[in-house]
């Protein structure tokens, strides 16, 4: 890490919490309930052996619950390599309460259980409610990051249309956008992410990513909790008498890894599945959506290509430059007319020009067009706006996970504090 970075971020820690220390929380117009959700290979408050999602080594959502004692504060956990329509149902199931139901056009279209408690009895994909009360009269606020922004744009979308166009009636009463005070979207790949076309396969990438993260908690692959999730594809989760590297070797044995199968995340995550998304997934008036953009690249002098800074995690490193994500050129698959250097930019995992807002859509005939989208740019202040994308700005010198807390130079407490406090002012 240079010298200049390290003042910097130090700087701003210093002020966050100098901001903040003794000071109230701010008088809320609302206190509807934050909700976290979690990206791409993401996991629940009891997996990793206690290393957070939400804050690594410092527990978010305990530090924001304790600030706010008149507002819930509680971390969804849904597939973390399933698809946007399935995390979006569960995320339902989770803050509603219920057992899973993807919905039956749905399940038959793509070929997995439509409501996996029926096949399994095990009680795993039933939930009482983080928020049974959920309703228009008393919506929540949704915290995401990665693709859990992707999955939290879907939600909204499906409760306004009750599932409809693709899957009519998918949840009981009549929910709608009126649900979801707000969502914000943090790192998320809103028009895909080109490291989805630079893999070539998932299963190393899947492997790196859960063990990598293991050892973060100063655990081992065989000792380390995770759960893959995956009932509605039949793929049971880790038997008792079962080692964590058999687990995991069962689950990347998984046919499907390879399949070309459109319901999963790999697909989702590409620009060609996030922009097919955007066809669909309108904005919504009665939602305030945020974005939040990170950038842990450098533009080389002489090649115009991004590469990594010296402190990007060990775990996105490679990524970030060329041969990767940092001077990706179009090729046959579906991609954005524009140049492609301004993709080159990158915080390991998602490109940074596809944080800001869902802007490029593609109709079922392959045709690719700009989606209409208000952006309002709020990263020197301002009002936020229902309806648009209130940009809060870029967070340069932040990798994809220094923005959920996965490092000491961020003050990742302050800055959600202080996010809270915005949407308590909503």
């Amino acid at each position: 890490m240079t010298c200049v970075r390290l003042v910097r971020r130090w700087l701003a820690a210093l002020l966050a919490f100098a901001s903040l220390a003794g000071i109230a929380p701010v008088q809320a117009a609302n206190n509807a309930p934050v909700i976290l959700v979690h990206g791409f290979a993401g996991f629940g408050r009891s997996e990793m052996l206690g290393y957070k999602y939400w804050g690594g080594l410092t527990d978010l959502q305990a530090q924001l619950q304790s600030r706010y004692g008149d507002q819930m504060v509680r971390t969804a956990v849904v597939g973390p390599f399933s698809s946007n329509w399935d995390r979006a149902v569960e995320l339902y199931y989770q803050i509603k309460g219920g057992c899973v139901d993807y919905g039956m056009l749905h399940a038959n279209t793509h070929g997995h259980l439509r409501k996996p408690e029926d096949f399994w009895h095990n009680g795993r994909t039933c939930h009482p409610g983080l928020y049974p009360s959920w309703d228009a009269s008393h919506p929540v606020h949704l915290i995401t990051h990665s693709m859990g922004g992707q999955t939290a744009r879907l939600l909204v979308q499906l409760l306004a249309a009750n599932g409809a166009p693709s899957n009519p009636g998918l949840f009981a009463g009549s929910p709608s956008s009126a649900w979801v005070k707000s969502v914000t979207t943090i790192s998320t790949p809103n028009d895909g992410t080109t490291l989805a076309y630079r893999v070539v396969d998932w299963v190393p990438v899947v492997q790196q990513l859960v063990t990598g993260v293991a050892g973060l908690t100063g655990g081992t692959a065989a000792q380390t909790v995770y759960d893959f999730k995956l009932d509605q594809w039949q793929i049971g989760p880790r038997k008792s008498s079962e080692s964590f590297a058999d687990y995991m070797n069962r689950v990347m044995a998984w046919p499907l890894w390879d399949s070309g199968i459109k319901d999963l995340s790999p697909y989702d995550l590409s620009p060609a599945g996030a922009m097919a998304e955007n066809e669909w997934v309108k904005d919504h008036a009665d939602v305030t959506y945020f974005s939040v953009s990170t950038d842990s690249s450098t533009r080389g002098w002489l090649t115009g290509w991004s590469y990594p800074n010296v402190d990007t995690n060990a775990l996105l490193f490679l990524f970030v430059g060329p041969g990767w994500m940092g001077n990706f050129m179009p090729d046959a698959r579906p991609f954005a007319p524009v140049d492609p250097a301004s993709w080159w930019p990158n915080d390991g995992v998602v490109n940074t020009v596809s944080h800001k807002a869902p802007t490029w859509a593609m109709n079922a005939a392959g045709g690719i067009h700009a989606r209409p989208v208000v952006i309002k740019d709020l990263s020197h202040g301002g009002t936020p706006q229902a309806g648009a994308w209130n940009w809060k700005g870029l967070m340069g010198g932040s990798d994809h996970f220094d923005i959920i807390g996965w490092t000491l130079f961020f003050d990742s407490v302050g800055w959600y504090k202080a996010h809270v406090d915005g949407l308590r002012g909503l």
